[in-house]
């Protein structure tokens, strides 16, 4: 079945089936509940359903997908429907993975709002644009990694041509997991105060510390004369929580 691709929602469908077994091959249990962001014409999807999941959710803006989907996998009943902007969807189950191809255009915001969640799943699997994947694989701190280290560890898995997608994209891909940490390095309800706070940091991130919270009383705790960037993740809370209490 062909499918007219809308631009509004940054659709490249992944044709190469080689790429799409090494992304379910990475889902290394059975009997999970998943949920995958964004299932396009199904073809991760079949490679996730051989993984044998306990439910599969799948969650997908384009009503004509949606209709095609429900078609395609009207035998198999263990498939959850939802036809929802993912930005705007209140994920409120606990689902073990997410798994996705995550339009480049909102990927950042898909990725906050997933490692934010209360309840936050155990495993993501996503692909990305190669240049925000180096992002948050970068060993430096910066205003994106430095929020999703605080509840996960990030790994790259295989990098992605364009040439794989359809149609071509301008870039090339990566694949990342991130595993959730055992222990949240901030809580939940720091999280807003958090965001606030690094985002002020980064976006002016060639000043010193020192100038830029210089309204706080920090005393000698910090060396106040680093930028940001020369911070590690735990020096970046402890300076946030003494700045906030």
């Amino acid at each position: 079945m062909s499918f007219i691709l809308k631009k509004r929602y940054g659709q490249n469908f992944l044709i190469d089936q080689n790429i799409l077994n090494k992304i379910s091959n990475l889902i290394n249990s059975e009997n999970l509940n998943i949920l995958e962001i964004g299932p396009g014409n199904g073809k991760l999807t079949d490679g996730i359903i051989l993984k044998k999941p306990s439910l599969l959710t799948l969650i997908e803006i384009d009503i004509d997908l949606i209709k095609y989907l429900s078609q395609k996998y009207s035998f198999y009943k263990k498939i959850n429907l939802i036809n929802a902007d993912i930005l705007d969807y209140e994920i409120k189950d606990y689902y073990q993975l997410i798994i996705s191809n995550l339009p480049y255009n909102i990927s950042s915001q898909i990725l906050v709002k997933l490692s934010t969640m209360r309840k936050q799943p155990d495993t993501l699997i996503l692909m990305f644009q190669k240049e925000f994947a180096q992002r948050l694989l970068d060993k430096k701190l910066n205003s994106i990694n430095s929020l999703i280290r605080c509840f996960y560890n990030i790994k790259l898995n295989f990098n992605v041509s364009k040439n794989c997608y359809r149609p071509i994209p301008k870039v090339d891909s990566s694949v990342l997991t991130f595993n959730k940490l055992k222990k949240k390095i901030i809580n939940i309800n720091e999280i807003n105060k958090f965001i606030i706070f690094k985002r002020n940091l980064f976006s002016h991130k060639r000043k010193s510390l020192k100038n830029l919270l210089k309204k706080y009383n920090l005393k000698n705790e910090f060396d106040l004369n680093l930028r940001v960037e020369d911070l590690n993740l735990d020096e970046l809370v402890k300076i946030f929580r003494a700045t906030s209490s």
